[in-house]
C-alpha cells in the first residue's frame, strides 16, 4: 500500500461523502443510540463491505481495459450525471 494511494483515496471518498446519504443515517443512528464509536465502527464496516467489490472489481477492470479508457468512461459518466443533475432530469 502506498501512502498517497491511501491519502488520494481518503481524501476524495471523505469530500465525496459530505452530505450524502450515508452521512445523514449516520447522523440518526447517532441521535437514536447515542453509541458514537459503535456506529463510528458500524458505518465504517458498511463502507467495507460496499466498497470492497467495488475495488476489487475496479482492479480486475484494469487487467483488461487500459487505465486511460477507464479514466476516459468515468469522467464521462460524473459529466452526464452532473448535468442530468443541473437540468433537473
Amino acid at each position: 500500500m502506498t501512502p498517497e494511494a491511501l491519502l488520494v483515496s481518503t481524501g476524495v471518498v471523505a469530500l465525496a461523502e459530505v452530505g450524502d446519504k450515508t452521512q445523514l443515517l449516520s447522523l440518526v443512528l447517532a441521535a437514536r443510540y447515542a453509541t458514537i464509536p459503535a456506529i463510528v465502527a458500524g458505518t465504517t464496516l458498511g463502507m467495507l463491505i460496499a466498497n470492497i467489490p467495488a475495488v476489487l472489481l475496479g482492479d480486475r477492470v484494469l487487467t483488461l481495459v487500459p487505465a486511460r479508457i477507464v479514466r476516459a468512461f468515468a469522467a464521462a459518466s460524473f459529466a452526464v450525471v452532473g448535468l442530468l443533475a443541473f437540468f433537473g432530469a
